[in-house]
């Protein structure tokens, strides 16, 4: 998916969240809107209203 594709938004996260999601990009080098992005794509598989995409290889 191309950036262009993407929709931006903002919405409000609880201070300890936020704090992890900075240790996280910290130790690992993964950005926030990644690990957020990553976290709400299991959340909704698990919820059965967005489909598991295949592994990479």
């Amino acid at each position: 998916m191309t950036p262009s594709a993407k929709k931006q938004t903002a919405f409000r996260i609880d201070p300890d969240i936020m704090a992890g999601l900075q240790a996280v990009k910290e130790r690992d080098g993964i950005p926030l809107s990644e690990q957020v992005r990553r976290a709400l794509t299991a959340w909704l598989e698990q919820k059965g209203v967005l489909k598991k995409k295949p592994a990479k290889k």
